[in-house]
């Protein structure tokens, strides 16, 4: 039986460091998994509070974990940072993810699902068309200007200015 009672997992691409806390919030380990490994290291420690970072993947561990029956907390990268102590390293990042469950007042971010991620998603490639499209039609302006030809803003004067 595993006397670690909360994980602080730091996320990244292919290494994960995860810092183990007792109920007496003092260290046991803090220690680099690689992807392969991290499942298999997280489900030693089934009865492990986990928290991890708010960032990109976290959502899906958040979901892999919680199926797996971890209760996880996920927390804004803001307060993570409020208790980091001494240089920026996976080791004191995942001690400081730990520490934050133990202070009051901090709020969770809400896992996502599925659904949820892919209409953010949607939402994020649809902004960023729309930027696009201003900027091109700006920057036609921009050089039609250089010829003489000047139009007022917005798009359907483009539109309606240019031929067909």
């Amino acid at each position: 039986m595993s006397n670690i009672t909360l994980i602080g997992i730091d996320i990244a691409k292919s290494v994960f460091q995860l810092c183990g806390l007792n109920k007496a919030r003092k260290v046991q380990f803090n220690k680099k998994v690689t992807r392969a490994k991290f499942i298999d290291a997280v489900r030693q420690h089934p009865n492990a509070l986990l928290v991890m970072e708010a960032c990109g993947g976290s959502h899906h561990w958040a979901r892999t974990f919680t199926d797996m029956g971890f209760t996880v907390r996920l927390v804004p990268a803001q307060h993570v940072k409020a208790f980091s102590r001494g240089n920026k390293t996976d080791a004191t990042d995942a001690l400081a993810i730990a520490e934050t469950e133990f202070r009051p007042n901090l709020y969770d971010v809400q896992h996502k699902t599925v659904e949820q991620q892919d209409v953010q998603t949607l939402l994020r490639i649809r902004s960023r068309i729309k930027d696009q499209r201003r900027d091109n039609a700006n920057q036609v302006r921009g050089l039609l200007a250089e010829y003489g030809c000047v139009m007022p803003k917005q798009i359907r004067n483009l539109e309606r200015y240019l031929p067909a």
